[in-house]
């Protein structure tokens, strides 16, 4: 699903205006009928009455004043109340204002403090709140009066519903700019924003329903836009041939494991066979190799020269020879990381131009050493601390310029890129991001991102290229711990229940 930044959506409006001729008063009037059907829904299913519309001087305001209109046409008790002294309303936004007065619909400013107590009264006594302050085009921290509306919002404890995105919250990052208003409903115009996706916006968004206000996805792709939201219409499984064999499906290598960690190698190599892949082998410190071919019935185990239960770096040449046979290769999980680990990580991506999918320690081989992986057929999956030790940027940093970290990386280092998290972030080389919408905080666990390793290397395996390797790996590892969540709650779930449900996450994408 098409996913625009604010200034991708003005571009889009733009073209839709200017380019295809639909007059600017058409798209607002479009927006404020489907806000208006969206909460007469509402209001029938918790058997609501009243209205209340707080708008602000913009387009979102305009918005506000149809869905005013149409609610008052339809017998509901409707009320305005405008942020703004109305001679600083101009252009659509105030000719459907002058409608709703000419209507005799009840309009009231709250322009100073001495309004907040009457506007505190009239919510008090409604059913519904619509936010109409701000539109995606906010800039700036909300302060003042319009911080104590909001906050008054919030305190409400009343059914809110946001117009294209909740006022304060940032439409592009999903960062509160100060105070935001926390919606059960928010209904956008005609394409998702990044900020309805990402932490904390997901939070305050609430509920969130794509409104058609009759702009084509062609002006979206003539404006170039590269997020998306993965859905289960972009992962598909094909249906697989009756003369096949288990070749037709893929040699996966997982190098993985030591002493204190063989679940890790175990859960890696076990969600591999379990997302379709042919044939498995799985690299081990020579020291747990018996403690793991006891359990892995269908994966074919090697213990390669290893130091107190931890990978040598004399294994290269076993290892090697081992990467030699195989398709595609996984290292990382539950390695361990030491100065011979770095060296044994690194020679081999050097060295190798296979598939590839660096995990867990892995990637704490690969700090300061990045060089190796640029043009490499590589996928990369950290977390926030991964990321932060690999760019030497701050997690906040991060998480507040998600999409620019994880494109510039990309585009410098031309890899696929998974960043793991509540919304785990894919990035491609050519720019384009990918936010995933499955998953639930059960899977913050351990040994969930070794599943997830094991689930896009076997995809890799079977023939995707990196970047739909990546984007269905996540969508179903997510799917999975769904549905593990059904069964088992958020507090009880372990990685080994992902695992167990795998098969029931594809029934849902054949």
């Amino acid at each position: 699903m098409i996913v625009l930044t604010s200034k991708q959506m003005r571009e889009v409006e733009q073209k839709a205006i200017e380019k295809i001729g639909i007059p600017s008063i058409c798209l607002m009037e479009n927006a404020g009928r489907e806000v208006a059907i969206e909460v007469k829904k509402l209001l029938e299913e918790h058997d609501l009455k009243s209205v209340v519309i707080i708008a602000g001087k913009g387009n979102n305001g305009g918005d506000g004043y149809v869905l005013a209109r149409n609610l008052y046409n339809w017998g509901i008790d409707v009320k305005v109340f405008l942020t703004a002294n109305p001679a600083l309303i101009t252009g659509d936004a105030k000719r459907n204002l002058d409608a709703i007065l000419n209507m005799g619909i009840y309009v009231a400013e709250i322009t100073q403090r001495k309004h907040l107590k009457f506007l505190e009264k009239i919510i008090k006594d409604s059913d519904l709140i619509v936010d109409a302050i701000y539109g995606i085009g906010l800039r700036g921290e909300i302060t003042g009066i319009y911080r104590e509306v909001i906050e008054m919002i919030n305190q409400s404890n009343k059914v809110v519903v946001s117009i294209d995105i909740p006022s304060g919250l940032n439409a592009d990052t999903g960062r509160v700019e100060g105070c935001a208003v926390k919606a059960h409903k928010t209904v956008t115009m005609q394409f998702l924003k990044p900020g309805l996706l990402l932490y904390p916006g997901v939070d305050y968004a609430g509920e969130v329903s794509v409104a058609d206000i009759g702009i084509s996805h062609k002006l979206a792709e003539e404006v170039g836009y590269n997020y998306s939201l993965v859905g289960l219409e972009d992962v598909k499984l094909q249906k697989r041939y009756g003369d096949t064999h288990k070749g037709d499906y893929g040699k996966a290598l997982i190098m993985a494991g030591s002493k204190n960690m063989t679940g890790a190698a175990h859960m890696c190599a076990k969600s591999a066979i379990k997302t379709g892949c042919g044939l498995v082998k799985l690299a081990v410190p020579q020291t747990i190799q018996q403690v793991l071919q006891s359990d892995l019935y269908e994966v074919i185990t090697y213990g390669v020269e290893d130091e107190n239960g931890i990978f040598s770096y004399k294994a290269l040449d076993q290892l090697l020879k081992l990467i030699d046979e195989s398709e595609v290769i996984a290292i990382g999980p539950g390695m361990t990381h030491n100065e011979d680990i770095s060296r044994l990580v690194c020679e081999i991506v050097k060295n190798v131009d296979k598939p590839m999918v660096l995990d867990a320690d892995a990637l704490n081989a690969l700090v300061g050493s990045l060089d190796v992986i640029k043009n490499k057929n590589v996928i990369l999956t950290p977390h926030y601390g991964e990321m932060a030790r690999l760019t030497g940027l701050k997690i906040s940093e991060i998480k507040d310029n998600i999409f620019e970290v994880v494109k510039d990386f990309c585009e410098k280092y031309k890899v696929t890129l998974v960043l793991k998290g509540s919304k785990t972030i894919i990035g491609s080389k050519d720019g384009r991001i990918y936010i995933n919408n499955t998953g639930n905080p059960g899977m913050a666990t351990a040994g969930s991102g070794d599943v997830l390793t094991g689930m896009i290397t076997a995809f890799l395996a079977q023939g995707f290229d990196a970047i739909n390797a990546a984007v269905y790996g996540v969508f179903y590892h997510g799917k999975a711990g769904d549905i593990a969540k059904e069964h088992f709650g958020e507090y009880s779930m372990t990685a080994t229940n992902i695992i167990e449900f795998i098969s029931e996450a594809f029934k849902c994408g054949m």
